[in-house]
C-alpha cells in the first residue's frame, strides 16, 4: 500500500467509525473509559489504522505497520493495541483453573498486573477499568510499544506508571 493510499484507508476508517482527535491520536471514546495508544509512531512502525469495534465485542484498535499478505489468508500487521471494557476481557480469564486455556506468565509492567501469552507476543495489562492487549512479533517489540502506551487523554504519559486497576476489574466482576 503506497502512503497516500494508505492515509485514505486510514482517515476512511476514522471517519466511518465516528473518531473523534485528542492529542494527537484519532480515538472514539470506549464507553467513557481511558484509552490508551503507543501514539503516532512506535518502534518504527507508523499508526495506519484506528479501529472501533462493536458488535459481538467492544474494543478499540490502533493497529501499526504493514503486512504483505502471502496468499487470500491474509495477514496480521506487525504490531496492534487494543483497549477493552475490563467487564467483557480481564485477567481473570485466564485464572480459571476449570477453563483450558493458553500457557500464561503472569508479570507486573508499568506498576499494574499484566499476563504474557503466546510465547511473550502477546501482553494483556490490567489498568482502571480497561485491559489493555499488545501483539507483536516478539517479547522485546512487545515491551518497547508497552513503554510508549500513553492515555489519548493525556493523562498518562509515555513510561509513566498506569493507573491501578480497580477492585472489580481485576477480579473478572467489571459490570459492562
Amino acid at each position: 500500500m503506497t502512503p497516500a493510499v494508505g492515509s485514505l484507508v486510514v482517515a476512511a476508517t476514522l471517519a466511518l467509525a465516528g473518531a473523534v482527535p485528542s492529542g494527537g491520536v484519532v480515538a472514539r471514546p470506549l464507553d467513557g473509559l481511558p484509552v490508551y495508544s503507543a501514539g503516532e509512531r512506535v518502534d518504527g512502525l507508523e499508526l495506519k489504522a484506528v479501529l472501533r469495534r462493536d458488535d459481538t465485542a467492544s474494543y478499540v484498535s490502533f493497529v501499526y505497520g504493514d503486512c504483505l499478505p502471502a496468499d487470500d489468508a491474509g495477514c496480521a500487521p506487525p504490531a496492534e493495541v487494543q483497549v477493552w471494557p475490563a467487564c467483557s476481557r480481564s485477567l481473570a480469564l485466564y485464572r480459571t483453573p476449570a477453563r483450558p486455556g493458553p500457557e500464561v506468565e503472569a508479570a507486573a509492567v508499568r506498576g499494574v498486573p499484566a499476563a504474557f501469552l503466546d510465547g511473550g507476543t502477546r501482553l494483556e495489562l490490567q489498568t482502571g477499568a480497561v485491559t489493555v492487549v499488545v501483539f507483536a512479533g516478539s517479547r522485546e517489540r512487545v515491551l518497547r510499544i508497552v513503554g510508549a502506551l500513553r492515555a489519548v487523554d493525556g493523562s498518562v504519559a509515555p513510561g509513566a506508571p498506569l493507573p491501578p486497576p480497580t477492585p472489580d476489574a481485576l477480579e473478572g466482576e467489571a459490570r459492562c
